[in-house]
């Protein structure tokens, strides 16, 4: 996966080189882990019981062109998944990790960006959730698709973190994306 990550990076141009119209549209992001995907304790480098979470109606999102990370992410039963041992007294980004995706699952580093000051933000253990947005710099949104960010819920039993899940970019959205800016890139070609 680190290897089709780079590549969309390459051809995105977010190293320099695409033509910004290539760049505009967001691309949708899930998040996984190495229990699975979704917000899950299992996905925690340490052993920890505790609820889960994934993704709300709006998902995640990257506008590459503007570096605009657009997130809806929730947890508890009232959102479909289990209750969370307490409200959430921290939710975070961390990151970045020292390596890409799969690798970046079990690595653990500081806060980068705090999501509980955001006003979507719901510390709800049982109806929880963020819906929200935050700016990223050019070398952030490189160090998101290659998923090197990851989300983590932290309660007053696991301050820790409770629930965690790797942003990285769909894999089948990554495809089509790759493909599209290749035609596009071979119609620019045929042109000239």
């Amino acid at each position: 996966m680190s290897r089709i990550i780079a590549g969309l990076v390459a051809v995105l141009g977010l190293a320099g080189a695409a033509p910004a119209a290539a760049v505009e549209l967001p691309i949708p992001l899930i998040l996984d882990g190495n229990a699975g995907l979704g917000l899950l304790s299992g996905n925690e480098n340490t052993a920890v019981s505790g609820g889960s979470g994934g993704l709300g109606p709006g998902g995640i999102l990257i506008d590459t062109e503007v570096g605009m990370l657009t997130l809806d992410v929730v947890w508890g039963s009232g959102n479909g998944f289990t209750d969370l041992t307490g409200n959430v007294i921290g939710l975070h980004i961390h990151g970045p990790t020292a390596s890409p995706a799969p690798v970046s699952f079990g690595q653990n580093v500081g806060v980068l960006i705090d999501l509980g000051g955001l006003s979507g933000f719901n510390p709800s253990a049982t109806d929880g959730g963020l819906s929200g947005s935050v700016q990223l710099t050019p070398e952030q949104v490189t160090q998101l698709l290659e998923g090197r960010f990851y989300i983590n819920a932290h309660t007053a039993e696991q301050p820790g973190g409770e629930i965690r899940g790797t942003i990285v970019p769909e894999p089948g959205t990554l495809a089509l994306v790759a493909g599209g800016l290749l035609l596009f890139a071979a119609g620019r070609r045929r042109a000239r």
